[in-house]
């Protein structure tokens, strides 16, 4: 199937199946950089999931933080 076609039926999916064939694209990369970033990313999690558990970090809502940093920063 040609490029362009195959991305103009894609582009037809709606929003949730487009993100899942894009991660699907990106991990069948195998490439390995973007496993070590993965990688780091799940320990950070892990870490703060871990920090939050044992009272060491606050949660604060999405739309707050949006919010603040608009605030902060103006909105643009």
């Amino acid at each position: 199937m040609d490029e362009a076609i195959l991305q103009k039926e894609a582009m037809r999916l709606p929003p949730r199946e487009r993100a899942l064939l894009a991660d699907a694209l990106i991990v069948s990369l195998d490439d390995e950089e973007a496993k070590a970033n993965e990688a780091a990313w799940v320990a950070e999690a892990d870490d703060r999931l871990d920090a939050y558990r044992k009272g060491e970090l606050e949660a604060k809502d999405g739309p707050g933080v949006i919010d603040s940093l608009k605030s902060k920063y103006g909105k643009k």
